[in-house]
């Protein structure tokens, strides 16, 4: 049975040149916010605020053209690929891609020289991939120079092109990926896709939203705080509106075991209380809970003796265990469809097949076949192990899998899984004394691989499933919609470069407030580490890692065969992170909220109040965004409402 095919209306070229005018702007702001300045990380949090803020002003500007030249306004579905451009572009510049492989490059020549370090790792480093021109560094480093000048752009020019292919090859597997999940977790499962919400609401009923006064008391609401506590930040004499870091519940503790449980601080950003409305009360109730039970792991480690052990209790492996069970959950309930694809590549006869999607399911072997390949032979040619290769890809791209998922299905405010890659799962099970001796190729590599690997916010895979769920939402082409991401992709990643080395050559890496110089210092003194002083072979957090897919997937068939079992995986997976010790209180109040709302009054008091808690997230939003923009333009520091 061929089904009918949705309209090809949506994606035109004036929403995609739009897009690509606005990418290198959102680019430069973004790099300047968050390693120059570090006044805000738009890029770490599941909805990026800078994208919103572009957005909003362009959905009210279309608002008034489409009152007065109504075939000049742009549609729901054009406004939707302008954000999905942005969100690509702001993935590629965000604070865990090109802005950390850009000192990762260039590092080591800087400062081999000056510090006597590093004297095991240069003999491995692949010259095509890093930068070693003096001028070009010296340039980079100190700043005061202009990245247009030949001397400084041109050593980096190599490099940066052979990364380029690398980033792009990396986003056409998960592009195959997402054109073989589509069918299957949009139109079959109909993932709710919470992320989505806001900016759909803002380009398909715009008038509705902003006509109503729950939405515009929320975003008072969060405005009157924001706008409050930037004036405080500018004059210090202003009152302030204390919302972040408000009380510290270990200072409550000042003894062991419990003061081991580390900073625990209760923090109420108004945008996280909106997101988290959005979000399933049963993942925001296992969000806070879990975030207390791995504090309550520290303290029964210290209670046992065992808080001098490094690493111990391993929350970071345990949850990395949690986001490969989310994976292999995911692939195991498209399984039916997995083989209803393989069946169509083989030729044979499917139900239900849509006009195009035969040839969409090649597409998608093909871009996974063949950026693959290129990733494999780009490792190779580094004099890295197929093998080493091929399992650490697997593993990226099973947690690129289950990102993707947990994002599509229940929509969590922020996901980082900081400093536990696969790189580093692979070097822990090999062992740290055998691996720089028997693999140094690999081992420095793994260096360099930290760019993509040190944490997941800004993961850009979600973002594909996400458009096409936006595409299937309004009936328009989702293959349309794959060519716009197509070319944002590689405008973002040429904007990402470009912003990072204008504001090097600029300001200079080591003048920055913001990170600067640290992420490459920091990938590479580990790497240095590995090879000058080894430790002994730690199995340790590999078992840690299988007890977390182990208890991760005793949760999900808990909660297959118990409608009531309150404990999701996903929340168990995201709360043992740097974000949730940041969010975990704005959390549970968003849950407690929503889930008095849904149980005194149902469905019927919970979607009138929605317009409340996207105005909390848009109100923030933009006031934070205008203090963000306002410190990059004057070079000032101000109030970042994020995340600190």
């Amino acid at each position: 049975m061929i089904l009918s095919q949705p309209s090809r209306q949506g994606v035109t070229l004036r929403s995609i040149l739009i897009g690509l005018v606005l990418i290198p702007a959102n680019a430069f702001w973004v790099v300047l916010t968050e390693i120059m300045w570090l006044s805000g990380q738009p890029a770490t949090i599941s909805l990026f605020y800078n994208v919103i803020f572009i957005l909003v002003p362009i959905v009210a500007v279309n608002l008034a053209v489409k009152r007065w030249r109504p075939q000049w306004a742009l549609q729901p579905p054009e406004l939707l690929v302008i954000y999905t451009m942005l969100c690509l572009g702001t993935a590629m510049c965000g604070v865990d891609l090109i802005t950390i492989l850009v000192p990762i490059m260039s590092h080591v020549h800087r400062y081999a020289p000056v510090e006597g370090r590093y004297v095991e790792i240069m003999r491995y480093l692949p010259d095509w991939l890093v930068v070693r021109d003096p001028v070009a560094l010296e340039s980079t480093y100190v700043g005061q120079e202009s990245i247009y000048k030949y001397a400084n752009w041109r050593p980096w020019l190599g490099p940066v092109a052979w990364w380029s292919v690398f980033i792009m090859a990396m986003c056409a597997v998960m592009w195959g990926m997402n054109l073989i999940l589509r069918r299957q977790w949009t139109e079959n499962e109909k993932l709710s896709y919470p992320i989505i919400q806001v900016p759909m609401m803002l380009a398909a009923e715009p008038e509705r939203l902003f006509t109503s006064k729950l939405f515009w008391a929320g975003c008072t609401i969060a405005a009157v705080i924001d706008v409050t506590n930037g004036l405080h930040v500018l004059y210090p004499l202003f009152p302030k509106i204390p919302v972040v870091y408000i009380v510290n519940i270990q200072d409550f503790f000042p003894e062991r075991p419990w003061n081991d449980m580390g900073g625990t601080w209760v923090s109420l950003y108004p945008f996280a209380i909106g997101m988290a409305f959005l979000m399933p009360t049963d993942l925001a109730f296992s969000c806070w809970f879990f975030f207390i039970f791995w504090k309550l792991q520290l303290v029964g480690a210290s209670y046992m003796g065992m808080h001098g052990m490094p690493g111990f209790p391993f929350v970071a492996e345990q949850t990395a265990g949690g986001y490969y069970a989310i994976a292999l959950l995911a692939l195991w309930v498209t399984r039916r469809h997995l083989a209803r694809v393989a069946r169509m590549l083989m030729g044979r006869a499917v139900d239900r097949e849509t006009p195009g999607e035969r040839f969409e399911m090649w597409l998608a072997v093909a871009l996974m076949a063949g950026g693959m390949a290129f990733l494999v032979y780009f490792c190779l040619r580094a004099g890295m192990t197929l093998s080493i290769v091929l399992i650490l890809f697997g593993l990226y791209f099973l947690l690129s899998i289950a990102i993707t998922r947990m994002r599509a299905e229940l929509g969590p405010v922020s996901h980082d899984l900081h400093h536990v890659g696969p790189q580093l799962q692979i070097l822990r099970f090999l062992g740290m004394t055998e691996m720089p001796k028997d693999y140094p190729s690999d081992t420095v590599m793994f260096g360099f691989f930290n760019f993509f690997n040190r944490a997941y916010r800004a993961h850009p895979m979600p973002h594909g499933l996400e458009a096409f769920a936006i595409a299937e939402r309004l009936k328009f082409s989702h293959m349309r919609y794959l060519a716009a991401m197509g070319v944002a992709i590689p405008a973002g990643i040429f904007s990402a470069f470009w912003a990072m080395l204008w504001m090097l050559n600029k300001y200079g890496a080591t003048q920055t407030i913001g990170p600067g110089e640290w992420f490459g210092r920091e990938a590479w003194l580990e790497v240095d580490r590995w090879f000058t002083a080894p430790e002994s072979s730690q199995m340790a957090p590999t078992f840690a890692i299988l007890i977390g897919l182990v208890f991760s997937l005793g949760l999900a068939a808990l909660r297959m065969n118990f409608r009531w079992w309150p404990l999701h995986p996903v929340g168990y997976a995201i709360s043992g992170s740097w974000s949730m010790d940041q969010l975990w209180t704005a959390i549970m109040v968003a849950w407690l909220i929503k889930s008095l709302l849904l149980k005194y009054g149902g469905a019927k008091a919970y979607k009138p109040a929605v317009p409340f808690f996207v105005g909390l997230i848009i109100g923030e939003f933009m006031v934070g965004s205008f203090w963000n923009l306002y410190g990059v333009i004057m070079e000032v520091r101000v109030y970042h409402f994020w995340p600190y």
